[in-house]
């Protein structure tokens, strides 16, 4: 490159710089450690400690069916009969 095309080339940049806004640094904040230092002593209950199961869940028990549930079974209506599951 020749003198004649970098001094144009000086002068935009120059003008570019001057224009430009300076940098400031901007505050990031305190390490997160050292957040929950400070309000360790008001933390609460932490819910990741335990997980409480909702009051209406399903529960399912292993156990083997009683006679009581046999004849319910047997009595409800649309229920298989149980000559032709035999068959």
């Amino acid at each position: 490159m020749n003198v004649k095309t970098l001094l144009p080339l000086a002068a935009a940049a120059l003008v570019v710089a001057s224009l430009a806004q300076p940098a400031i640094a901007e505050t990031l904040g305190e390490h997160p450690a050292v957040l929950v230092a400070r309000t360790w002593s008001a933390r609460g209950i932490d819910p990741n400690t335990f997980i409480v199961a909702h009051p209406a869940r399903l529960e399912l028990l292993a156990a083997p069916p009683t006679e009581g549930d046999k004849t319910a079974r047997e009595q409800a209506p649309g229920a298989p009969n149980a000559a032709s599951a035999s068959e």
